[in-house]
C-alpha cells in the first residue's frame, strides 16, 4: 500500500512540476543544437539554425512549457503537411474512442480527428493499436515505457504526466477535477 501511495505521489509531483526530457524543458534554449541528438554536430552552418526557444517562443504551451501543437493547429499557426510535397489531402475521421478501463481515474477520450489531422491511420493501425472496438488494452506503465500512446506522447507530443488531456470523462468515482 505504501508503494502504490508513493507512486501516486510521483505522478502527482511530475504532473505538478514536469519531467525533464531532452529538447522539451521549459527553456527549449537549454540544450545546444549541436548536443540534442538530432542536428549534426560537423555542421558548420548549424549556428545559422534558428534557435528552439526563438521559433517556438510564440506558439501557445502548456502547464508544463510545452508548445501545445493542436491549439498551434486550431490557430493555424501551422499547416502539416500530407506527404512531401503537401499535395495529398488529409483524411481525418471524427470519431471519438472512450477508454472505460481507467480505475479511479477519468475515462480517456481519444479523439480521432485531432489525431488524424496529423497522421495517417497506417502509423496507428493495426500496430500498435488493433482497429477494434474494446480490442486494446493500454496499461499506464506502458505508455509510460513509450508504448501504445507512449509511441509518441512524452517524445513528440505532450508529456503523458499532463493527465487530464487524456483523462477527461468523469464518472462516478472518478476524481474532480483537479487542475
Amino acid at each position: 500500500m505504501i508503494r502504490i501511495g508513493l507512486l501516486w505521489l510521483l505522478f502527482v509531483a511530475v504532473g505538478i512540476f514536469g519531467l525533464p526530457r531532452p529538447g522539451m524543458a521549459k527553456d527549449p534554449a537549454h540544450v545546444p543544437l549541436a548536443k540534442d541528438g538530432l542536428h549534426d554536430s560537423a555542421n558548420k552552418s548549424l549556428e545559422s539554425l534558428q534557435k528552439p526557444a526563438q521559433a517556438l517562443g510564440t506558439f501557445p504551451h502548456d502547464r508544463l512549457g510545452e508548445v501545445n501543437w493542436v491549439e498551434a493547429l486550431d490557430k493555424n499557426l501551422i499547416n502539416p503537411r500530407t506527404d512531401k510535397e503537401g499535395k495529398q489531402t488529409m483524411k481525418v475521421l471524427d470519431q471519438d474512442i472512450i477508454m472505460t478501463n481507467t480505475r479511479a481515474m477519468p475515462h480517456v477520450r481519444f479523439p480521432h480527428a485531432t489525431h488524424t489531422r496529423w497522421l495517417d491511420c497506417t502509423n496507428c493501425h493495426p500496430k500498435p493499436f488493433l482497429p477494434v472496438a474494446k480490442g486494446n488494452v493500454v496499461p499506464m506503465n506502458s505508455v509510460l515505457r513509450g508504448e501504445f500512446c507512449g509511441a509518441c506522447h512524452g517524445r513528440v507530443a505532450f508529456s503523458p504526466f499532463i493527465c487530464e488531456r487524456c483523462h477527461s470523462v468523469l464518472h462516478p468515482g472518478s476524481p474532480k477535477k483537479w487542475w
